[in-house]
Parts: C-alpha cells; structure tokens; sequence
C-alpha cells in the first residue's frame, strides 16, 4: 500500500464528510482509519472511560461553538485533585 496523501480531502471537505460517513458505517474501515491515525481500533461503543489513549488525545479534540470544551473538577474523597483552577 503506497503511502502517496495527495489524494486526501481537506478535513470538513464535502468528500471528507463523504467518507466518514462511509468510513463509521464499515467496521473494517474505521479499524484501518483508527490504526492510520495511531489509536488502538475501536468496536464503535465508547463507555467514556478515561483510559490513558484518551487522556493522551484529549487536546487533540476539536472543540466548537456547539461543543465547548468542558470544564471539570476531579474530586478523590472530597478533596479536589486537578490543577485546573479556571474558575
């Protein structure tokens, strides 16, 4: 398989969109996108865990208007444990 990425539409492109939508339908393609992209291949359910792949990517999450990131706290006891203090 050649590695030649001039084929490949710009990301919110309507042939990107094309194509995810293909992709997310066909197991055996979003297996080979998740391995190309560099994530362990997903069965298509998400529990939200917050498993190290997750915590790793997070900022590679695009955030929007619809989608604000999220602001949190994380709390063992009672106690909070984040270093986030946005508040």
């Amino acid at each position: 398989m050649s590695e030649d990425k001039t084929n490949v539409p710009k990301k919110n492109s309507r042939n990107w969109t094309k194509n995810e939508k293909l992709i997310t339908t066909n197991p055996t393609l979003r297996r080979a996108r998740d391995i190309s992209e560099g994530f362990k291949p997903s069965s298509g359910i998400t529990t939200g865990a917050n498993d190290e792949q997750y915590k790793h990517n997070y900022d590679k999450i695009t955030w929007n208007k619809d989608k604000p990131k999220p602001k949190f706290k994380v709390r063992v006891n009672g106690k909070i444990v984040s270093d986030n203090n946005d508040e």
